[in-house]
């Protein structure tokens, strides 16, 4: 059975315009929609204890996006503003709080990386997924500050779930129309790649586990400045994979992350 961890319904019922669902009927059986969502046994049709969306709903999303968007993979080249994609790879996660100060996290992560040579990539690449905390279906991830510099990822961040909330489902081809800031491209882009950066050097790849979703493409950054390439989006909805664990692994990784959070490690 698929684990849920991340779904926006801003982006399901606003963006998507799907019906939310009010029937308590029950169900049971399995439900799959290639290539993802493959949830099985007994499942009520009516909204889980955190009140998001149901899994009858999503999959009615998934399936118009594939019939009306044509979703790219998030290896494709070239992948504008926009775009819709779907993604499969392993990734870390993680909950963050602006640079200043130690308010409560608002803003989501996940962060994975394809190898130079695979799906097509003449360089390596990097993906990062961000969203705000509110779409989280998990409460257990030790929050962290979001690191030095990165201001204005922040806030693009919650600005856009902002006019998500408000009915604005197009990102502009600029995203300074979103949150203007001082300074060059670069500079934007260097926000990005020390979120990402940050993620890879510490979640190393057999620690993540393997997700995949939809989501739609904010930035893809692949020019000379940069050792690799970097595609940023915003997810619809982020499920895990099943999978073979060894329990012992599974138990040790859990710890230390818990003595991270007592330590309070900055990320970056």
């Amino acid at each position: 059975m698929t684990e849920i961890v991340f779904l926006s319904e801003q982006k399901l019922y606003g963006r998507l315009g799907i019906r939310r669902t009010t029937s308590q009927t029950s169900a049971s059986g399995t439900l799959k929609i290639p290539p993802v969502i493959d949830i099985s046994a007994s499942r009520s049709r009516s909204e889980d204890p955190l009140g998001k969306a149901t899994i009858d709903d999503l999959a009615i999303g998934v399936k118009k996006v594939d019939e009306l968007h044509d979703p790219a993979e998030f290896t494709d080249l070239h992948l504008q503003a926009n775009r819709w994609i779907r993604f499969d790879l392993h990734l870390a996660q993680n909950v963050v709080y602006e640079d200043s100060g130690y308010p409560p996290a608002d803003v989501a992560l996940f962060a994975g990386d394809v190898p130079a040579g695979e799906a097509g990539q003449p360089r390596d690449m990097g993906f990062l997924l961000c969203g705000s905390i509110q779409h989280l279906r998990t409460r257990d991830l030790p929050p962290g500050r979001m690191g030095s510099d990165t201001t204005w990822l922040h806030d693009l961040i919650l600005e856009l779930d902002r006019r998500e909330r408000e009915g604005g489902h197009v990102i502009p081809e600029f995203l300074t129309e979103v949150v203007p800031v001082r300074g060059g491209e670069r500079m934007r882009e260097q926000a990005a790649f020390g979120v990402h950066g940050w993620m890879s050097r510490d979640w190393p790849m057999s620690e993540r586990p393997r997700m995949r979703g939809y989501a739609i493409v904010l930035m893809d950054i692949d020019n000379p400045h940069w050792t690799h390439r970097l595609v940023v989006a915003s997810p619809l909805f982020v499920e895990v994979t099943p999978q073979r664990t060894n329990p012992r692994r599974r138990f040790g990784f859990a710890a230390r992350r818990r003595t991270r959070a007592r330590l309070g490690t900055p990320l970056l």
